[in-house]
């Protein structure tokens, strides 16, 4: 019998043992702070005024002010879009949804040269939704 008890503590340290290496969980990757969903939209436009003069191709540009918003409100990049005689400009912001902000108003104000050609005639140039209609002789 005595044969056999070592055979049997030996079986029972190799189920033991097995058990003990079995391999832990992964544990989850690490998780930064997610970033916050950013807000788009069109800053306020208060006034939009044709200059001439300008030292580009055109010679045009609008002078354009507003507000472009809180503290957290970043401007993104102006875009240009000629559709025959209307000149489109989108000026957006960003911010984060739900941040809290400086409640001190960013303003806007900056001269937008108008990009193209300008033969004589009538065009419209829109700076989001406000609009201003001028002639070239």
């Amino acid at each position: 019998m005595r044969a056999a008890f070592p055979g049997f503590v030996a079986a029972v340290l190799l189920v033991v043992s097995a058990g003990c290496q079995s391999a832990a969980p992964a544990a989850d990757p690490p998780t930064g702070p997610s970033k916050p969903e950013l807000v788009t939209g069109p800053i306020q436009i208060d006034s939009v005024v044709l200059v001439r003069g300008l030292t580009t191709p055109s010679g045009l540009g609008v002078h354009v002010q507003g507000v472009i918003g809180d503290g957290c409100s970043e401007l993104l990049p102006i875009r240009q879009l000629r559709e025959g005689s209307v000149v489109l400009i989108s000026i957006e912001r960003q911010r984060p949804r739900d941040a809290v902000c400086t409640q001190i108003a960013r303003l806007y104000d900056d001269v937008v040269a108008l990009e193209g050609e300008f033969l004589p005639g009538t065009y419209t140039v829109r700076v989001n939704t406000t609009e201003l209609e001028f002639s070239i002789p």
